[in-house]
């Protein structure tokens, strides 16, 4: 039952995707391909967006499968950032025609973002840290 479960849930992740990835072909396609710009990036951020999209899920259902929902949790991610990343380098090849620099304010801003994210990682991992400290001495 789970089984089936996961994979009604996959396909209908899989069709939701397809349908999108439809959209964006046919509107892209319909529109004036000189006209619309892109930061430099763009799409590869919308490639590992769908590739997170689809890896989560299925790195669960792998997880509920083999019994190990730890691993699964770990690899669905890692494998969707990678697919994602190859999708979002095949579309910014596609579009480098469309593909424009980073503005100075959006430089900055990316800059700022980069810190704060990296602020905040640093931050969990000690607590993370600290908590599994505290627990192994009880």
């Amino acid at each position: 039952m789970a089984l089936l479960l996961i994979l009604g849930f996959i396909v209908v992740l899989v069709l939701i995707a397809l349908i999108l990835l439809g959209i964006g072909v046919k509107n892209s396609s319909d529109a004036d391909q000189g006209s619309v710009m892109y930061p430099k990036g763009y799409w590869l951020g919308r490639g590992i967006a769908l590739g997170l999209l689809l890896g989560v899920p299925l790195g669960l259902g792998a997880g509920i499968l083999t019994g190990n929902l730890g691993l699964g949790i770990a690899l669905g991610p890692v494998f969707g950032i990678g697919v994602g990343s190859a999708i979002g380098s095949i579309l910014e090849k596609k579009h480098k025609n469309n593909i424009r620099e980073l503005t100075d304010e959006e430089k900055r801003l990316q800059r700022t973002l980069l810190v704060f994210t990296i602020s905040f990682l640093i931050l969990g991992v000690t607590v993370l840290f600290a908590l599994f400290y505290l627990y192994s001495r009880m």
